[in-house]
């Protein structure tokens, strides 16, 4: 992967971030922190889980340890989850921005803690599995959005960004 590759990723993240947050919106601040019996539970904790994995796993990347997840509680509503994920957002662009080919190619060690799980990958494979965790998560909260609430929810494919951010699926 090219530092453009792994930018033009990232930009498909932010944007299918955005089209479910659009379904998320459409839920009362009670359903948004409602408890479901799904994966992180709340709709608030799978959104604010997606800010909290780029955080941690850039803090890896960078070399730094991981601090520990943001308490969902203290972000109470949809303001401030989605307040949290632009500033979340604005850091992982600044840092994308930084990486060349050679860092994309370096390899990584780390820890995962919870895991127990030691990894030794490259940069640009850390990455594709952040984005990848962020789609599993987008489409766990369109799962809960329409089983829960009966919220009408969007496709995420990269194609569709693809399409309209380039006229073309190339």
């Amino acid at each position: 992967m090219t530092p453009k590759d792994v930018q033009r990723l990232f930009a498909y993240n932010a944007w299918a971030f955005d089209r479910v947050w659009g379904c998320v919106e459409r839920l009362s601040d009670e359903q948004f922190v409602r408890e479901v019996d799904y994966s992180r539970g709340s709709v608030r904790n799978q959104m604010l889980h997606i800010a909290t994995a780029i955080e941690r796993w850039m803090q890896r990347l960078k070399g730094d340890s991981p601090t520990p997840g943001r308490a969902a509680e203290s972000y109470p509503t949809r303001g401030s989850v989605r307040t949290q994920w632009e500033q979340t957002k604005a850091e992982l662009d600044a840092y994308l921005a930084t990486l060349d080919q050679a860092k994309l190619d370096e390899i990584v060690v780390g820890r995962i803690a919870g895991r127990g799980a030691d990894y030794a990958s490259r940069r640009s494979d850390l990455l594709l599995h952040l984005a990848n965790h962020g789609t599993d998560h987008r489409a766990q909260v369109l799962a809960i959005l329409h089983s829960e609430f009966q919220v009408p929810t969007v496709e995420q494919d990269m194609v569709l960004y693809l399409i309209e951010a380039d006229g073309s699926a190339e």
